[in-house]
This record gives structure tokens, sequence and C-alpha cells, in this order.
């Protein structure tokens, strides 16, 4: 069974949510990082969309091969400049 792949950003503002298909076509998705009128996780909801599912259908996780997640969000204190 071939299987899904995806690869989180999460920034501050913006979460691009990038899709390998089993059929080797990428798909990207940009949303916003925080939806406070939105339930649940937007990076989630953004992978339910691209795997054809429902808003809060559970995800199999048979279905994904890899999911990785990197961020570039710092907190509210800054950087330590060491």
């Amino acid at each position: 069974m071939s299987r899904w792949q995806f690869w989180i950003d999460r920034g501050g503002t913006f979460t691009d949510v990038v899709g390998l298909q089993p059929d080797g076509q990428l798909v990207v998705r940009k949303v916003l990082s925080v939806q406070p009128d939105v339930p649940g996780d937007p990076a989630v909801a953004a992978m339910r969309e691209l795997l054809g599912l429902r808003p809060r259908q559970e995800i199999n996780p048979e279905r994904i091969e890899e999911l990785r997640l990197g961020t570039t969000r710092v907190g509210e204190w800054g950087v330590d400049p060491c």
C-alpha cells in the first residue's frame, strides 16, 4: 500500500503543509497558524483536507508513511543573543 508523506513548517503567522501523495504528486496548503474561531489544529485540518476526509474525522495512521514538523516560531521573549 502506498502512503502519504507530510512535511509541516509551523510559523508564527502561517503554517505550510506539504504533502507527497502516494502517486508522487506534491500538494501544498498554507493556513493561518492560529485560528481561534476554528476548533482543532490548522495543520491537521489541512492534512485531513488533502486526505479527502471530513473535518474532525479520524486520520488512519496507516495512510501516512512520514510526518515531519519544523518550526521557526519563537516565544515573546525573543532570542537569547548568547
